[in-house]
């Protein structure tokens, strides 16, 4: 009696086939994976500066911002961020939305200038990282982060522009205030911004801005915020 089967040649090429689909199909899930949640951290980015601007209209100011870019109250600190969006008026239902993008380490200063030699740091039981949400910060007349206070701003001014910030394909977030809204190289800013013409996984982060941000007299800041707010709304 006959047995009809597969040969070995014909088993091996069926096999060879179904590798080159996986390898064709596997990378674009990927990238179609990246792109769904870029865009899903720009719409949460646009509903929350949406809320933003509403607080802003009855407020003639954002939210003051911590020092370690969180949105919300850190344990141990008093200081209110972005709570105060919710209530006692619900400007957004709530304001800690995960960004989509896990946080894997920060980024310091000199990191615009060196993007491919700096090793990021640590983000350890850094706040940030903790929450894994968005980051949020605003800025004064002064280009200066609204935070606590110190020797540049001895008393808290109004926030008159702010930043989202969402980690991007690489894990990695920025020192806002040493780079993004610090340098007055704009350059350094778009090296920081996630651009998807670079690949799906290319370095860079996703940022949302608005206000109308100055460039700080006695600060070097603002230039790369009033960047990121031309890149940002067009």
């Amino acid at each position: 009696m006959n047995k009809k089967g597969f040969t070995l040649i014909e088993l091996l090429i069926v096999v060879a086939i179904i590798a080159i689909l996986a390898a064709i199909a596997i990378p674009n899930f990927l990238e179609a994976q990246t792109r769904s949640k870029v865009s899903r951290a720009k719409a949460d980015m646009r509903s929350m500066a949406g809320a933003l601007e509403s607080y802003f209209v009855d407020n003639n100011a954002f939210p003051q911002c911590h020092t370690y870019g969180i949105i919300t109250r850190a344990p141990g600190e008093t200081i209110e961020v972005l709570e105060r969006l919710s209530t006692p008026l619900a400007y957004i239902t709530n304001v800690i939305i995960k960004d989509p993008f896990k946080l894997k380490g920060r980024l310091s200063a000199r990191t615009a200038q060196l993007l491919s030699t700096i090793e990021p740091l640590p983000i350890g039981t850094d706040w940030v990282g903790v929450l894994n949400s968005y980051i949020y910060q605003s800025f004064s007349d002064l280009g200066r982060a609204q935070t606590t206070t110190d020797s540049f701003t001895p008393t808290r001014l109004k926030g008159i522009a702010f930043i989202l910030h969402s980690a991007g394909p690489d894990g990695l977030y920025y020192n806002l205030g040493g780079v993004l809204a610090n340098d007055r190289t704009a350059e350094w800013t778009i090296n920081l911004m996630y651009d998807p013409t670079n690949g799906t996984v290319s370095r860079g982060s996703v940022f949302r801005a608005g206000g109308s941000p100055q460039e700080g007299s006695t600060y070097a800041g603002g230039v790369g915020l009033v960047r990121a707010i031309q890149i940002s709304t067009k």
